[in-house]
């Protein structure tokens, strides 16, 4: 009876010694059968780090490891990520910065365009008929605006700190310095004073207006704007096509050559012209004695143009007398429809102002009317 005691108690603790084993190798044994393959889906919890809290109780990382940001926060603290937004301290954003501030840097350090040939090969024209001219300029780079005439221009006084504007013979060079609204001057052309209203206007929306524009007026009855398309259509150019179309100019009358004769003598180069009927002659320039009678001068010829049927001569006069000198029109020796003195009067042999200009105006050549 105490053996079969003994017996029962040992198989006890046997079966019991073979349960907690069992129990305690079964979860390794199946945990070592499964196999996984690993992803950022299927980590296990314990080798994510759960920021502080985590870190409070004892499962954080390592001191002295910096963060490193995926980019999975893009949104403040406490706030539903937004499209388009970025997060104070992502580098999206400032690579995004860095970007723009590139993009920026390079918008502003860009060069011009190259110019020459290539940006001059289109020209744009504009008929002026009573409605302003709109010229748009690019910023920073010069615009060509050929005029019908050389001009005079009207600009508001403080012009020159938006745009610089320079006019040569018949072309106004208009660079714009900074971006504007509409501006308007105004082109006045110095043969006839007709006036030719212009709008400038600078912006982004007038960076290519680059190539050249050529302004023409059209007078009621000698030519139009039909005109002008058929011959650019046909190639001629449009200054050409408006001289075909005009009908021959009339010849000038005496006022009118004088008129030229001093302007071709005393005008600056730039307003010189030529004027339709007019055309230059050959005259002889040595001194003529005795032009004026009566008077110590010396006279010589300096310029011929004709115009029909009549002829002016400019004749440089000098005083050569000690005192001044009233020109004495009516003893000057020919046969002259009209005279015309640049000056009345001439200042005393040596002095700044004892020369001046004569304009004679006769039916035949200046050697044929003395």
């Amino acid at each position: 009876m105490m053996f079969q005691r003994t017996m029962h108690r040992f198989t006890y603790r046997l079966t019991a010694l073979a349960a907690v084993v069992a129990g305690s190798m079964s979860p390794s044994l199946s945990q070592a059968q499964e196999v996984r393959q690993l992803s950022l889906a299927n980590v296990p919890p314990d080798m994510i780090d759960a920021g502080p809290q985590s870190s409070a109780q004892g499962g954080g990382k390592p001191a002295g490891r910096n963060d490193i940001d995926l980019g999975q926060d893009l949104s403040p603290s406490g706030a539903s990520p937004q499209p388009g937004s970025f997060g104070a301290d992502s580098p999206a954003r400032a690579a995004a910065q860095a970007a723009r501030a590139g993009s920026s840097s390079a918008a502003r350090t860009r060069r011009p365009p190259a110019t020459g040939a290539a940006a001059r090969a289109g020209v744009e024209r504009a008929v002026f008929e009573r409605a302003p001219i709109a010229v748009p300029l690019p910023v920073g780079r010069e615009r060509l605006i050929t005029l019908p005439a050389p001009a005079a221009l009207h600009v508001p006084r403080d012009m020159e700190s938006v745009a610089r504007l320079e006019v040569i013979d018949r072309t106004l060079y208009a660079t714009a310095l900074v971006p504007f609204t509409t501006l308007r001057i105004v082109a006045e052309l110095v043969d006839s004073g007709q006036q030719i209203p212009m709008d400038l206007v600078a912006g982004e929306s007038t960076a290519s207006a680059t190539s050249e524009l050529e302004v023409f007026v059209v007078e009621p009855g000698k030519s139009g704007p039909t005109a002008l398309a058929a011959s650019a259509a046909s190639g001629a150019s449009p200054a050409t096509a408006t001289k075909e179309a005009e009908p021959e100019q009339p010849a000038a009358d005496m006022v009118q050559l004088t008129r030229y004769a001093a302007r071709m003598l005393y005008a600056p180069r730039r307003l010189g012209y030529d004027l339709p009927g007019v055309r230059q002659v050959e005259v002889a320039t040595k001194p003529v004695s005795g032009l004026l009678r009566g008077a110590q001068v010396e006279a010589a010829p300096l310029g011929q143009w004709r115009s029909g049927n009549l002829y002016v001569t400019a004749v440089r006069v000098t005083n050569r007398a000690r005192i001044p000198l009233e020109l004495p029109l009516e003893d000057i020796r020919g046969r002259w429809i009209s005279a015309t003195a640049q000056h009345g009067r001439i200042g005393p042999a040596g002095s700044d102002w004892d020369t001046t200009a004569l304009y004679l105006v006769c039916e035949r050549a200046f050697e044929a009317c003395l």
